[in-house]
């Protein structure tokens, strides 16, 4: 089964951090990062850019890009996808991530089909 992993920093953390701490943490997401490959579980990751998203959205007839407005805590900073053997070992990958050591959450969604399959 293959599940996203939505990383939501908390509000203004990332940004408390000194850039020791904030070096340690790269550091540390690379080494899970490497881990989770290692072990098989790894299919995409990618880190968002912190600025500069845009929201595309239907507004009447017209077809608007504005924003983003999301507030501080619906913000993602990343995206993993992984491979586990069910929702249990999602959630174990998931609290290894180093985020968690700086009060950020995951959130994890199982991947479906797409075509949905009968």
């Amino acid at each position: 089964m293959r599940y996203l992993f939505l990383l939501r920093p908390e509000d203004g953390q990332l940004h408390a951090l000194t850039d020791e701490e904030r070096a340690a943490l790269l550091g540390d997401f690379i080494t899970w990062t490497q881990s989770l490959k290692t072990r098989g579980h790894l299919v995409a990751v990618e880190r968002l850019k912190p600025t500069g998203g845009t929201t595309v959205r239907k507004k009447r007839d017209a077809i608007v890009v504005d924003g983003p407005y999301a507030e501080m805590r619906e913000l993602v900073s990343g995206l993993f996808i992984v491979d586990a053997a069910g929702l249990d070992q999602a959630h174990a990958l998931a609290r290894e991530c180093p985020l968690l050591t700086v009060d950020g959450s995951i959130e994890v969604r199982e991947i479906d089909d797409f075509p949905i399959k009968p």
